[in-house]
């Protein structure tokens, strides 16, 4: 029985460390969807480029928003 806590402290740092190697791909991931997006938009309906830069942005603020909240995440695991 000793083993145990320390196995469940391992289990604990391995899931907190997959929360934290997916904050890149969130930060590459959302802004490029938004520019995406708003090429698509954009050419779709004929708008100005006011939209690929606007979903751009758009992409930016949720990928911050969703990077603290994954640290919000780990951060309640790691006082657990």
């Amino acid at each position: 029985m000793p083993d145990e806590p320390r196995k469940k402290e391992f289990y604990r740092r391995i899931k907190i460390f997959g929360l934290l190697s997916f904050i890149p791909i969130v930060l590459v991931s959302a802004p490029l969807t938004g520019y995406f997006l708003g090429d698509f938009l954009r050419k779709r309906f004929s708008w100005g480029n006011y939209a690929t830069l606007a979903f751009t942005a758009l992409g930016f603020i949720l990928a911050a928003k969703e990077v603290i909240r994954i640290i919000r995440i780990s951060m309640k695991i790691e006082n657990e």
